[in-house]
C-alpha cells in the first residue's frame, strides 16, 4: 500500500512539473557558398546578427515560432579578411538593402528534431526556405539550402565571380548551405 502511494505522490509531482527550453546563447549564422568547378566550399558566417524571439519556452517549437533575425549583410568573416572585403565590395554591396531578414514562419517537431519554414528577405525578394533542425548535447542546429538566384543576385555573382577569377576558376555556384544555431537548456521545476 505504501509503495503504491509513493508511487502515485511521485506521478502527481512530475505531472505537475513546468519544464522551460532557454536559448542560452547568441544565435550564431553561418554559410557554405562553393567555388571552382569542383565545387569547392568556403564557409563563413555574419558578425552582426540581432535575434528577436523567445528566450524561454515550454518546447523547441514554441521557442523557434515567430522569431526573426536581422542580418548586417557587409559584416562578414570567412575568416580570411581579404575575402571579406571582395564578398563585401563585389557581392553584398551590390545588392538591394544592407540587411538580410529571416522570420521562421512554420515549424513542426519537437524538443529533439524537426523541419522549420523560414522566409529569407534578401535583395529586395523574400524566398521560404526549408529546413531542417535538430538538438543534441545542448546544442540547437538547423540547416537548409538556397539559391541566390531564387534572390535575383545574378549581377552580384557575376561581379563576385569576375574579380575572384583566378581563385574561383572562373565558377561561382549560386547555391549556398545556410545554417543557425544557439546553445539551449531544458530545465523542469516542480509546481
Amino acid at each position: 500500500m505504501k509503495k503504491i502511494l509513493v508511487i502515485l505522490l511521485a506521478t502527481a509531482a512530475m505531472l505537475n512539473a513546468v519544464c522551460l527550453v532557454e536559448k542560452t546563447t547568441p544565435i550564431d549564422v553561418a554559410w557554405t557558398g562553393y567555388k571552382t568547378p569542383k565545387k569547392i566550399g568556403v564557409e563563413g558566417g555574419f558578425l552582426a546578427v540581432v535575434y528577436k524571439g523567445k528566450e524561454k519556452a515550454v518546447n523547441v517549437p514554441s521557442l523557434l515560432l515567430k522569431s526573426q533575425v536581422m542580418i548586417e549583410a557587409n559584416n562578414v568573416d570567412s575568416k580570411n579578411s581579404f575575402r571579406d572585403a571582395k564578398l563585401v565590395q563585389f557581392f553584398f554591396n551590390m545588392m538591394q538593402g544592407a540587411v538580410i531578414v529571416a522570420d521562421v514562419m512554420s515549424i513542426t517537431g519537437d524538443d529533439e528534431s524537426g523541419t522549420l519554414v523560414v522566409n529569407i528577405g534578401m535583395n529586395n525578394k523574400a524566398i521560404d526556405v526549408p529546413m531542417t533542425y535538430t538538438v543534441k548535447d545542448g546544442k540547437l542546429q538547423a540547416k537548409g539550402k538556397l539559391d541566390l538566384l531564387d534572390f535575383n543576385a545574378q549581377e552580384p555573382l557575376k561581379m563576385l565571380t569576375l574579380n575572384c577569377y583566378a581563385l574561383h576558376e572562373g565558377k561561382t555556384w549560386s547555391d549556398v548551405d545556410v545554417r543557425f544555431s544557439f546553445d539551449i537548456n531544458k530545465s523542469c521545476d516542480e509546481q
